[in-house]
């Protein structure tokens, strides 16, 4: 399924099905109320790479990517942003032990840490 933002522009698959649409905005309300993390694609690119995160592959597709832990949630997305297209990660964590694997992402990253994985 998909559509065409303005009527004039290409057709842009939003999901690959109905279930998959469904899943995806089902985990989206199940996150809605951690906090976010505010941050541009090499932090959140590294955050990706945190221990413990699986694929969600039931609400995932090729332009939307699900991985969740019991205290983070990142999920990568492609922008509909035609003459600019991009890549967004949004990451949000819940409890203590979520925010520090957040925080010591970011923390490394601001002293120029390279980061391949948190534990």
């Amino acid at each position: 399924m998909g559509t065409d933002i303005d009527g004039r522009s290409p057709y842009l698959p939003i999901a690959p099905s109905i279930p998959h649409l469904i899943e995806s905005h089902a985990l989206t309300d199940s996150v809605a109320a951690w906090g976010p993390w505010p941050m541009g694609s090499p932090i959140a690119t590294a955050v990706a790479l945190l221990d413990g995160l699986v694929d969600v592959p039931e609400a995932s597709w090729g332009s939307s990517r699900w991985r969740l832990s019991d205290s983070v949630a990142v999920m990568d997305q492609d922008s509909w942003d035609p003459p600019g297209p991009l890549r967004r990660t949004l990451v949000r964590s819940r409890d203590e032990a979520g925010h520090r694997k957040v925080q010591e992402v970011l923390d490394a990253s601001q002293r120029g840490a390279v980061i391949k994985a948190i534990p």
